[in-house]
């Protein structure tokens, strides 16, 4: 474990360490059920839709649940869009600016293939979440940083630029993705597959870490070592 040197301001602004198993107690099948019920609704009336996901369910844990869950059963990802993107990302890596750039000029498409879609990549995926989410009255957080994923569960040398959510609970911080959640693409058709994964719903922080590389490493919610 890394052994990081702090000061004592910046421990206090650390998250507060949290698990998955604070929720053992909970029955998520009421706010699956929520989410079920509005398959196939779009995006064009988000607050009407996150009212019918959420207004019956009684914590913000099963809120944020059924959210999560309708949005990994709902928006897919695309796969020309993804590609696109990470070529020019590649192609732009040693020039800043010329990245920024495309950065603004991708989220534009990003956001409007979303909209009139439900597809996108995972700057869509984790935006939309966090929208519901405020939607809702919870607090959540866009963190970028790189993804380490070759579909089975191990590590990969293959490194990608990737964006995910960390979403505040009963005053804790916990992890999600709700990119890798959804599904995958069918390297056949070069289409997108819904295959819902919950092992990325609220991760534990010490297995989140093995394919999450945060830019920023309070967002990995790891303890921090003096």
């Amino acid at each position: 474990m890394r052994v990081l040197i702090v000061i004592t301001a910046f421990i206090f602004m650390m998250p507060l360490r949290a698990q998955r198993s604070d929720f053992e107690a909970i029955d998520f099948w009421r706010a699956d059920y929520m989410a079920t019920q509005q398959q196939g609704e779009g995006l064009q009336q988000l607050p009407i839709l996150v009212h019918h996901l959420t207004a019956t369910l009684n914590t913000d844990v099963e809120k944020f649940r059924a959210i999560y869950y309708w949005v990994c059963h709902n928006i897919k990802g695309n796969y020309h869009l993804m590609r696109k993107n990470r070529n020019m990302i590649r192609k732009l890596e040693n020039d800043p600016q010329a990245l920024e750039a495309w950065n603004n000029t991708i989220q534009k498409e990003v956001f409007k293939t979303l909209l009139t879609s439900n597809e996108t990549l995972c700057t869509g995926y984790a935006y939309l979440l966090k929208e519901m989410a405020a939607l809702a009255g919870i607090e959540s957080e866009i963190v970028h940083g790189t993804g380490i994923w070759n579909g089975n569960g191990s590590s990969s040398k293959d490194k990608s630029m990737h964006s995910w959510n960390a979403v505040k609970l009963n005053g804790k911080w916990y992890l999600c993705d709700a990119t890798w959640s959804s599904g995958y693409i069918d390297m056949e058709n070069l289409l997108f597959a819904f295959d819902y994964d919950d092992r990325f719903f609220l991760m534990e922080p010490e297995d989140f870490a093995k394919t999450h590389q945060p830019a920023q490493v309070k967002w990995e919610l790891l303890p921090q070592e003096n």
